[in-house]
């Protein structure tokens, strides 16, 4: 178990991998040179956290602080959510691209959507009301 003391290797912050949590909660994190310990933490962490790198600060020698989960280099390229909504929000736009496709949202209320081919689906009606609608 580490001590909880840091001494001269401490400069800045260390580098600590997060390896489970305690029956308390607590996020259980292991350094470089095998040392582990419970630490406390500026940041929520999860579960799926585990096995990540976490940036761990000294608290007056008196324990260990998570203060961060380091980033991966590369940006995201899936972003899942098991959840019932998911709000995405902007000021001025939100666009949806893939390829040749996309969705564009603006805050005076326009939605274009655009692609080489749309097909709208419904299992009862299939309605677009408006104003007034215009076909080609």
């Amino acid at each position: 178990m580490h001590d909880g003391t840091l001494g001269p290797f401490l400069s800045g912050l260390l580098r600590a991998r997060l390896t489970g949590f305690g029956l308390n909660g607590q996020p259980q994190v292991t350094f470089a040179d095998g040392a582990t310990a419970e630490a406390s933490t500026l940041v929520a962490l999860t579960p799926a956290d585990i096995g990540r790198d976490a940036a761990i600060a000294s608290i007056d020698g008196d324990g260990v602080l998570v203060v961060g989960l380091l980033q991966a280099a590369q940006p995201v390229s899936e972003i899942e959510a098991d959840v019932r909504r998911i709000t995405i929000e902007a000021r001025r736009e939100v666009v949806l691209r893939c390829g040749k496709a996309s969705i564009t949202m603006t805050a005076d209320g326009r939605i274009t959507i655009r692609g080489t081919q749309v097909l709208s689906r419904a299992e009862g009606a299939n309605r677009v009301q408006g104003a007034s609608v215009q076909l080609n």
